[in-house]
């Protein structure tokens, strides 16, 4: 699922997060979520610190970087303590100011 398109410059690093409370079951909790970024390229918008928050439901992470008028995609992959696998889409632009 595409959960946005956002804009940022290159040298930016702006907080994100991914609310997974509407999502799962009854009692599930997030266990694991990484991600992948495209393209790759010179310098391509680089997502760390993630961490999934307190209670188990919601997953914040940071992006940062990227070349000038490029678009990337960072794919988030979620797994949950019921087994369930989920992916979705965020998009960002890079803008120089």
């Amino acid at each position: 699922m595409n959960l946005g398109k956002y804009f940022k410059s290159p040298d930016e690093r702006k907080r994100y997060s991914i609310d997974y409370t509407d999502w799962l079951d009854t009692g599930e909790q997030l266990s694991n979520v990484t991600f992948e970024v495209t393209p790759i390229d010179a310098s391509p918008i680089v997502i760390n610190g993630i961490a999934i928050e307190t209670g188990n439901k919601s997953v914040v992470f940071y992006a940062s970087a990227g070349l000038d008028g490029k678009s990337y995609k960072a794919i988030a992959t979620m797994t949950t303590s019921g087994g369930q696998i989920k992916e979705d889409t965020v998009q960002y632009t890079v803008k120089a100011p």
